[in-house]
């Protein structure tokens, strides 16, 4: 597994490979991380690093994402030596606010978050709250025997963030 070392404002370190820093532009992240497999418009994705490039309306790298979390094949997305994946959301979230020290866009909060002053965002679609209001309602309809697979797998996910992005100054000001 490669390690991603996620630096606020700055880029992201990838082990073996090197910085992908925000203000890049597109034939500087081909020339790092070569052709991306899949683009999307302005979006390039990396499945063999986890990882989504957002580029701005200039061609320059403005933001980065860690986008199959928490329990990432390929990679190990670290922030202030922490594996970000792996701390409970809970802490993950009391991790980037002390970080933060400002401004948090906690609109969406349990699901997502946004650290303004670093332009940090974080994202999971469920949360054990939720897992535990539908397990009971599927069992309450008979219908949880036939979803348990999937239950169980998206309850060990719901205790963790599922993304983590970081953006150029000012990202997640709109």
């Amino acid at each position: 597994m490669r390690t991603l070392h996620l630096e606020p404002l700055k880029g992201i370190d990838i082990t073996g490979i090197g910085f992908l820093a925000f203000g890049q532009s597109t034939h500087e992240v081909e020339q790092l991380l070569g052709a991306p497999p899949r683009t999307y418009g302005a979006q390039w994705f990396y499945d063999e690093l986890e990882l989504r490039v957002d580029f701005n309306g200039e061609g320059k790298v403005a933001f980065l994402e860690c986008i199959y979390g928490p329990f990432c094949e390929k990679i190990i997305p670290i922030l202030d030596g922490y594996r970000v994946f792996e701390l409970p959301g809970e802490e993950l979230v009391a991790l980037l606010t002390n970080k933060n020290n400002g401004s948090i866009d906690d609109s969406e909060a349990a699901y997502g978050y946004s650290f303004l002053d670093i332009s940090v965002g974080i994202y999971r679609d469920a949360t054990p709250t939720d897992l535990s209001k539908t397990i009971e309602e599927m069992k309450a309809a008979g219908t949880y025997e036939d979803n348990k697979e999937w239950l169980e797998e998206d309850w060990k996910k719901a205790n963790h963030f599922w993304t983590i992005g970081i953006g150029e100054k000012g990202y997640y000001d709109f």
